[in-house]
């Protein structure tokens, strides 16, 4: 199911995560999510644009494992939004290595 913008955000926040746009506070304690706006795509008709279709970027910031995405994943699918499969990848953040996991949400608006 695609969902708008502000459905998203709500829907991250009932993981119980922290949730921040575009980068999180150096003192921001793991896990938690950053989002971020990837792209745009447009539903048309007749030339028309009908609706706004934006691509997010959304990362699992953890020292943990994949188990911290659990409550990301659940209620994505309690809601029925459709996301893409996780990946996750190593990087160094304030000198620490954490993980981070990534998933892209395509929403809906107009």
């Amino acid at each position: 199911m695609l969902v708008n913008f502000e459905q998203l955000r709500s829907i991250m926040k009932q993981s119980k995560l922290l949730v921040f746009r575009d980068s999180a506070p150096t003192d921001a304690k793991e896990p938690y999510i950053v989002y971020e706006f990837v792209n745009e795509n447009h539903k048309r008709a007749s030339n028309k644009i009908l609706k706004d279709m934006p691509l997010y970027h959304i990362a699992v910031i953890t020292k943990g494992t994949e188990e911290d995405i659990t409550p990301l994943k659940k209620v994505f699918n309690d809601a029925g939004v459709s996301y893409a499969k996780f990946t996750g990848l190593p990087y160094d953040e304030n000198d620490d290595t954490i993980t981070q996991f990534t998933t892209y949400v395509r929403c809906i608006n107009g």
